[in-house]
Formats: C-alpha cells, structure tokens, sequence
C-alpha cells in the first residue's frame, strides 16, 4: 500500500517554499478514506502532517516516513521511522538510475503520466486565505487520478526556491517528469485539494487542507537524518516496504 502513499504526497503536498531570512512550518491535516486494493481492506485514516522549510533545504514528514532535501549536501534522505532507517539518494534525481535495470523500461513505461492542468477562475475563502481553483488529471498505464486544487497568492514565499527543492521528491515516483514540469501551472500555495485516484478498477480517495503557516526555529536536527538510524543506499524495491 506504500505505493499509494508514495503517489499521493508526490502530487498533494503543499507548493509553497521559505523567505530565506527565517524557516516557515506548514501543519497540513490529510484524510483518506477506506478503499480495497488487491485484496486488502484499508481503513479510513486521518494524518497531520508537518513541513519544515527553509534556505536550500526542506523536511516533510507524513506518518512513519519523513523526506529531507538537503541542496547544500545534494542529497536526498528518506527517512523510514519504523525501521530506524534512512535511504540516500543523490540529487539531481534520476528516475532512470532508481530502478533495476531489468526493470526500469518495463516499470518507467508502465507507470509513466501524463498530465493537465487546468485553471479556473473560480475563487473562494479558505481560512484567512483567498483561493483559486485548479482542475488537475493525471493518466498512466496503472492508475488515473483527478485532483481538485485550491491556491493562493496570499502568502509570501520564494515558490520557485521552493520547486527547486519539492520537484527532486516527485521524480522519486517513476513516470513522474511530465507531471513536475505541468504543475508548474499552479501559481500560489496549495492550501486545500481532493484526489480521486482510481487503479485496478479500484478507487481511492484523499484530501488535504493547510492547517497553519508560520515562521520559527525548527528543532535541531530537523534537516538531518535522526542519529542512530542506519544508512543505506536508495533501493527502489524496499522502499516499496515501507510502512507496510
């Protein structure tokens, strides 16, 4: 089920970035609902989610796996909690050497999207924010989703320092290059979104909104993987294990 997980915080994490004078703290609280996948009932589960953001480097944490984007070290750490683990991976991200060769073609053809964003001008009032509506479809060979994306401009952060820096954790999901470059497209900070994301002939369904946005001191360590934890090489497949 780790895939699904994957997939979402890949396309509905919240696109907003750090002034470089202070670091700024994003509380998102995400919900999904029950679904069946394979055989397998999950049920219904609610998260907060948190993100630390600031000069070259950024936290996001969300549930047992935590992902630290270092551009000063041009590394990437993902983080896996329950295992007291952390995989490494060089930056800039390369789909094509995160997988094994046997499987890359087969895998970066299967799971390979294609992307539309749509902009509307429908607005409406989300917290102390406004909002613009944002219609987003993705298709691939394994799975279609359909995104509903409110952003505003109503908060000040160097978005594009912050691309920089989120778009490296996208490409971490196969298929994922067309989609980094079409959501470019949404201007402003995500504040709410809802996914329907159907595979197998199966539905699943999300939704996230931002809780609170501020500046403070994260805690020491936040943008460095947990001491005691034991490193090891980026490896598609146990990645796949986490969290299962």
């Amino acid at each position: 089920m780790q895939r699904f997980r994957v997939l979402s915080l890949m396309v509905v994490m919240v696109a907003c970035a750090a002034a470089a004078a202070a670091d700024t703290k994003v509380v998102k609280a995400s919900h999904t609902d029950a679904f069946s996948m394979m055989g397998q009932n999950q049920p219904a589960t609610d998260e907060q989610n948190t993100i630390w953001l600031g000069d070259g480097r950024m936290r996001m944490d969300q549930g047992d796996s935590s992902f630290i984007v270092r551009a000063d070290e041009k590394k990437m750490y993902i983080v896996n909690h329950d295992d007291k683990k952390y995989y490494v991976v060089d930056l800039p991200v390369d789909p094509g050497k995160l997988l094994p060769p046997e499987m890359a073609k087969q895998m970066m053809q299967m799971m390979k999207f294609e992307a539309t964003v749509t902009p509307s001008d429908e607005t409406k009032k989300i917290g102390e924010w406004t909002a613009r509506r944002y219609g987003v479809t993705m298709n691939s060979a394994m799975a279609q989703m359909k995104m509903e994306i409110w952003a505003t401009k109503d908060i000040a952060f160097d978005y594009s320092g912050f691309n920089n820096l989120y778009e490296q954790t996208k490409l971490l999901a196969p298929g994922m290059e067309e989609v980094v470059d079409e959501m470019r497209k949404i201007d402003g900070f995500q504040v709410e979104s809802a996914t329907t994301m159907t595979m197998m002939g199966n539905e699943m369904k999300m939704s996230e909104r931002t809780v609170s946005v501020e500046e403070g001191t994260p805690p020491a360590g936040t943008y460095d993987p947990p001491a005691g934890y034991k490193a090891e090489p980026f490896d598609f497949m146990k990645m796949q294990q986490m969290n299962k």
